[in-house]
């Protein structure tokens, strides 16, 4: 399971990581620095087998998304 979690909506769709997460395995999560990923660097990772999901609707720190991020997967693996 690889995902990328960026801001910018004009390179698509974003699912919703929590409703994408399946229960078990490996999960690598891409999470951008302050001010998201470049469009090249979301393009690229797109092209490479990631999944372009969102932590929400409202726009986190980098800190914060990793948190977000890890206790979505914990939650999902503990259900």
């Amino acid at each position: 399971q690889k995902y990328i979690a960026h801001c910018n909506s004009e390179l698509g769709e974003r699912e919703y990581l929590g409703s994408q997460l399946k229960k078990g395995g490996n999960v690598l999560i891409l999470i951008g620095p302050e001010g998201d990923f470049s469009p090249e660097e979301i393009k690229f990772a797109l092209q490479n087998g990631f999944k372009a999901i969102s932590l929400g609707n409202q726009r986190l720190r980098t800190e914060t998304a990793a948190v977000v991020a890890t206790v979505l997967v914990s939650t999902i693996n503990s259900l």
